[in-house]
């Protein structure tokens, strides 16, 4: 019974005026004789049930029922109904499943966690709190223990690269490999980003997808993102516009006469899966293709599933897509 259905008879009962059957009155004097055995039973082991702090320590009661002042990191996690403060861990549990396919194999599961725990960390800093707006997942009993299952195998576990926590981006399908963060940042703080082949991602029923449109609308579309250009209204988008791409094949740069925007900003603009993707035109129709679901760097979550179907652990799979990573673990790192 719900509880607002449990105070209504609560207050309906109240109007009920009381005429006592004496024929109860023995039953209720059983009753009466009988309550302090009751409690005996239901709060006399109690204590014998708790357990010492370190019998707890590996349940899930000890990993998810954390006391906020001994956690080591806290998310103040802001909803529509106000700030909430977790415990780390406690809110990976909740979160996870709205970061990736739940019915994935658990050892992907378990990289995803480390992965997600490992960008919350970072997000804070030298402190121990960490602010978000994202929430955590409803999601049903099944799900949530096997989310619980995976946060909890990898509890404290998180990514360092050079002796500083990593930042850790992930994604759920990619166009065939991931992609090189030097290469596309210009940046050597990203040596631990290098392209990797997902040779199982082309399974993926995610793993093609497009859009059409007339012409008409994609040029004012991406006139909206590059302004004061100029198209020949003769010659199709595909001949028209400069696509520079990266070694895995996503698109780094889009131009036309002297004006250019990211690849990630034209998939932005045009709300495409990922950002390696062809066109082509057809009479009045521009046609986009796309490979892959996401930006392309760090965890691919299908490949990561791939892995872990093929017997790789989690720890496998984080060593794989992501280069020369030292695994950590809160409290023990230094």
């Amino acid at each position: 019974m719900r509880k607002k259905e449990f105070i209504k008879n609560v207050i309906n009962n109240r109007r009920v005026v009381f005429r006592p059957d004496y024929r109860d009155v023995g039953a209720i004097l059983l009753f009466i004789l009988l309550v302090p055995y009751i409690i005996s039973f239901l709060f006399g082991n109690v204590e014998k049930g708790k357990g010492t702090e370190e019998e707890s320590a590996g349940t899930e009661a000890g990993i998810f029922q954390e006391d906020r002042k001994k956690a080591e990191y806290i998310v103040y996690n802001k909803t529509a109904a106000g700030t909430e403060m977790i415990p780390l861990e406690t809110y990976l549990a909740g979160r996870l499943p709205a970061t990736i396919n739940m019915e994935y194999e658990m050892e992907a599961l378990k990289a995803q966690a480390v992965v997600l725990r490992t960008e919350l960390m970072k997000q804070a800093g030298e402190g121990k709190y960490i602010y978000v707006e994202s929430g955590t997942a409803k999601t049903g009993e099944a799900e949530y223990e096997r989310s619980m299952e995976a946060v909890g195998s990898t509890r404290g576990m998180f990514l360092e690269y050079g002796g500083e926590i990593i930042t850790a981006p992930y994604f759920a399908v990619s166009a065939g490999a991931t992609r090189n963060g030097n290469e596309v940042f210009g940046s050597e703080d990203y040596a631990y980003l290098k392209s990797v082949v997902c040779d199982r991602d082309f399974t993926s029923e995610d793993y093609t997808g497009g859009m059409r449109m007339s012409r008409y609308t994609f040029w004012n579309r991406l006139g909206e993102f590059m302004p004061d250009m100029e198209y020949e209204e003769s010659l199709g988008a595909e001949e028209q516009l400069v696509l520079e791409r990266d070694r895995a094949g996503y698109v780094t740069e889009v131009s036309l006469n002297g004006k250019s925007v990211s690849g990630e900003i034209f998939r932005e603009a045009f709300a495409l899966n990922s950002s390696c993707f062809e066109l082509e035109q057809e009479g009045e129709m521009v046609i986009i293709k796309t490979k892959g679901v996401g930006h392309g760097f760090g965890l691919c979550q299908y490949g990561a599933n791939e892995a872990a179907k093929r017997g790789s652990d989690y720890i496998d799979i984080l060593n794989y897509f992501f280069s020369d990573i030292v695994i950590e673990k809160i409290g023990e790192s230094g």
